[in-house]
């Protein structure tokens, strides 16, 4: 009974992706708030690391989902976008909380490992999206939004683009909404399905004359 409720409550963290996305994709809202505020954007990095953690937790959850549909390719993409969210994690909270980089100016491991954890999840993100498209571990029309969303966040965090930038660092996010919503609509469907195919419409008593 545990391990079916454990394997419930896992199978649904995948919906944490649309909480996780949001905070992505308003990120750079916050760092604007963040720096007319409080004239500094750190305030905003400080609390950054809840929408990787979030995406995180969520991609666990559509990992074991779609893990016994999945391929080698499937698999690639969802470790790499693993270790791209753990790195930008840790960049971070070096950066931002420990103060790694004011200590080791030249180096600057924290910085390097946010921008390297940035292009890793991107890579990953992509793959992830197409491999699970293609395998049919989740539909099209879920999976190729994502893979879209997730190459415009690959470009934007390659390279500076300036506002146009910004706009592909928000879709980013919005792919991972999509999706989570995609997984909410797929789950729901599936549960009609199942209640009606158990309980279809008409079943009940048989034909013939009413009992007086």
């Amino acid at each position: 009974m545990a391990l079916r409720a454990f394997s419930f409550l896992l199978r649904w963290t995948g919906l944490l992706c649309v909480p996780g996305g949001i905070l992505w994709a308003l990120s750079p809202v916050g760092v604007y708030i963040s720096d007319v505020r409080f004239h500094t954007p750190n305030v905003f990095w400080k609390l950054f690391p809840s929408a990787p953690l979030l995406l995180l937790a969520g991609l666990l959850g559509l990992h074991f989902l779609v893990s016994d549909r999945s391929g080698w390719l499937e698999r690639a993409g969802f470790f790499l976008a693993l270790l791209g969210l753990v790195l930008i994690l840790v960049g971070d909270v070096g950066e931002f909380w420990l103060g790694l980089d004011d200590r080791y100016i030249m180096a600057a491991p924290a910085y390097r490992a946010f921008r390297l954890g940035l292009v890793v999840l991107g890579v990953g993100s992509v793959l992830f999206g197409v491999a699970a498209g293609r395998d049919g571990a989740l539909p099209v029309w879920s999976a190729l939004p994502f893979a879209l969303g997730a190459l415009c966040g690959l470009i934007s965090f390659s390279r500076d683009l300036g506002q146009f930038g910004t706009v592909l660092w928000i879709l980013f996010g919005l792919g991972w909404v999509w999706l989570g919503l995609a997984l909410l609509l797929e789950g729901v469907a599936r549960f009609w399905r199942k209640r009606r195919a158990t309980h279809p419409h008409g079943r009940g008593a048989p034909p013939g004359p009413k009992p007086l």
